[in-house]
């Protein structure tokens, strides 16, 4: 079975802002969905914190819900 490779969508001077709307459509799917940590291939913390700025962004009405 093979696997397929990480996107390695996070480097380190990538800056995670609410505000950047390219920056957070790389990490959701089409759809509108946050795309999982084995995908992006980042850490926790990371995570969270394209989380936190992914519902900031819905919340402002700078990113839609759903696609």
């Amino acid at each position: 079975m093979r696997f397929k490779k990480k996107a390695n969508l996070v480097t380190d001077d990538t800056v995670i802002n609410y505000k950047d709307i390219d920056t957070l459509l790389k990490f959701m799917t089409p759809q509108g969905k946050l795309m999982p940590r084995r995908r992006i291939g980042c850490d926790a913390k990371t995570q969270h914190r394209i989380r936190t700025a992914i519902l900031r962004a819905r919340t402002l009405g700078l990113l839609p819900y759903g696609n």
